[in-house]
């Protein structure tokens, strides 16, 4: 079943948050862990940015998968859109449980919202019905 316009431009927007959190993440003197973050990594700098930039190069890949998806193979979306909330799912246990940032961080927050945005249009997604031609 062909995903709605409305998938299509979630997953477009997706695409486009993880290219500006990839690129900050790879590209940014600090990853965005001290200017965004507030986060301290003067104990171990070239390990900490290296791992958030590993990071940002995934974020990246996402943002190629997502926009490769909205415009040549669409119907990618509808799984796309499982395959994004199961990972803020992972994020918000991660951030919220099992790994806790000494403080809270943006993306902490993010990583919750964004888990309950996607988990509302997923669910509107899969709960249309397919059209059936007379």
């Amino acid at each position: 079943m062909q995903p709605s316009r409305l998938s299509l431009f979630v997953v477009g927007i997706l695409g486009l948050i993880n290219l500006g959190r990839g690129s900050i993440h790879m590209f940014a003197p600090d990853g965005g862990l001290q200017m965004i973050a507030g986060l301290d990594i003067s104990s171990a700098p070239q390990i900490i940015l290296s791992f958030i930039a590993a990071v940002g190069a995934g974020q990246l890949s996402f943002a190629l998968v997502d926009f490769t998806a909205v415009a040549r193979f669409q119907t990618f979306v509808r799984p796309l859109l499982l395959i994004h909330l199961a990972q803020q799912a992972l994020a918000v246990f991660l951030l919220f449980v099992w790994r806790p940032m000494p403080h809270e961080v943006p993306g902490q927050w993010g990583a919750l919202a964004a888990f309950v945005i996607i988990g509302f249009f997923t669910a509107l997604e899969y709960s249309r019905r397919p059209h059936v031609a007379a």
